[in-house]
């Protein structure tokens, strides 16, 4: 009876450990979507100034609406800190949330802090004319 309480308790354990580990990991999944989603609202934000005066050829970032679509997409999500660093040719985007948990609540973490990153480059038009 003892032996099967111990195995019990370590049984319950393992389950807990496995879907919070599985909550944890979707919680990631959808931090990252956060962040490439923001870097590629960024650098859809070309400069068409230069665009237009270069006919087409030079591609560059307005840098102020690169970071202020970016941040409006970030802004817009709950408990978030983010960082967005434009430059003229790319946007980065790091993110981090506290993810919830579970089972691992019983034992005094009700959290795990996770982190994601993108990069965006802007394109305009088709690059080259494959098959």
């Amino acid at each position: 009876m003892i032996m099967m309480a111990i195995l019990m308790v370590g049984l319950v354990a393992v389950v807990g450990l496995v879907t919070d580990g599985g909550m944890v990991f979707t919680q990631r999944r959808d931090l990252q979507n956060v962040a490439d989603a923001a870097a590629a609202a960024g650098a859809s934000q070309i400069n068409e100034g230069a665009y237009r005066a270069s006919a087409g050829e030079t591609i560059v970032l307005d840098e102020n609406a690169a970071y202020d679509a970016a941040a409006r997409y970030l802004d817009a999500e709950d408990d978030l800190d983010y960082s967005v660093i434009v430059t003229a040719n790319r946007v980065d985007v790091a993110v981090t949330r506290q993810a919830t948990t579970g089972f691992l609540r019983v034992l005094g973490i009700d959290g795990v802090d996770i982190d994601a990153s993108a990069t965006a480059e802007p394109r305009y038009g088709i690059e080259s004319a494959g098959p």
